[in-house]
């Protein structure tokens, strides 16, 4: 596997499954992560020279990140990078493979370039602990 990380836009919306024996909670994102390079002809319009990847959020977090996000949001990845190979059900004899790009994360955050303001909120069942250093 290798790492990988990088900004991203969301193809379709997120779907929550659960898998397994012990039916463990995984958000599926189909994204494009995002690749511009400069367009000589028109310095105004990038060229995306991404690719489609399929994300799964595992674990605790996958439950929020099914809520949170949605389709076209933006957001930045950081996660393991593999490769798979299946032939489509509906396929015909002779037909090549398909390749998917899968990625594994716990760490997904909101694109930050498209947030106005963010409000962060006290943790509630958290007490503050107010010592003084003034002897």
């Amino acid at each position: 596997m290798t790492d990988i990380q990088g900004p991203a836009r969301l193809g379709k919306e997120p779907v929550l499954k659960h898998v397994g024996v012990d039916n463990k909670p995984v958000c599926e994102l189909r994204v494009n992560f995002l690749n511009y390079r400069a367009n000589k002809q028109d310095l105004d319009n990038p060229i995306d020279s991404g690719f489609w990847a399929q994300v799964n959020i595992w674990g605790k977090f996958a439950e929020p990140a099914s809520r949170l996000f949605s389709t076209g949001d933006k957001v930045y990845i950081a996660g393991e990078l593999d490769q798979d190979t299946f032939t489509p059900k509906d396929a015909n004899e002779g037909d090549d493979e398909v390749k998917i790009m899968h990625v594994n994360t716990n760490l997904i955050f909101p694109w930050t370039t498209d947030i106005d303001s963010l409000t962060f909120n006290e943790r509630k069942g958290l007490q503050k602990s107010l010592t003084s250093n003034n002897g």
